[in-house]
């Protein structure tokens, strides 16, 4: 492949993790600390949900590129030619293969995310008064479970990012 459309590729890439990955921390460190501190639970919870909304098409978007784009960039590092005996044990291989499966796990708990617990919570607050001060007991374990899911988002995300340095690196 010419040097230029790899280039493209991997610039394409690399977007969209930023815009995926970055999404999520933001949300995570800067968003919801600042509704944590501002709103009232239910208010909070709607206002998160709205923004989850809008930010699912392009995740989902982000997911698709991410996909196509690391399994081009993934054969053109490795190549057709290569075996794959040879291919995995390469240290380069080894650290793909944990990204990969960082991946896939960052998927699974977005799809939990987004399709399971989010709706879940969304309907058991929906016609909940927003200026409760608590959340009722009978919403408190989705929202514990949604809380759970998207700290384990953060850390994977960063645990990819990590694994992206290194394969840079040749770790």
């Amino acid at each position: 492949m010419p040097d230029i459309l790899n280039l493209l590729l991997r610039w394409i890439h690399v977007i969209a993790a930023v815009v995926w990955i970055g999404g999520n921390l933001i949300l995570a460190t800067v968003i919801v600390p600042y509704f944590r501190q501002n709103l009232p639970p239910v208010q909070r919870i709607k206002l998160l949900t709205q923004i989850g909304k809008r930010f699912e098409p392009i995740v989902w978007g982000c997911v698709g590129i991410l996909f196509f784009t690391g399994l081009i960039n993934v054969v053109n590092a490795i190549g057709f030619s290569a075996t794959a005996e040879s291919a995995i044990s390469t240290t380069f291989m080894r650290t793909l293969f944990v990204k990969l499966i960082l991946f896939v796990i960052l998927v699974v708990l977005t799809t939990l995310h987004s399709f399971v617990f989010g709706p879940k919570l969304a309907t058991a607050i929906e016609t909940l008064d927003e200026s409760l001060e608590e959340l009722p007991d009978e919403v408190k374990p989705i929202r514990k479970q949604m809380s759970i899911v998207s700290s384990l988002m953060g850390v994977v995300s960063v645990l990819i990012l990590l694994a992206a340095v290194a394969l840079g690196m040749g770790i």
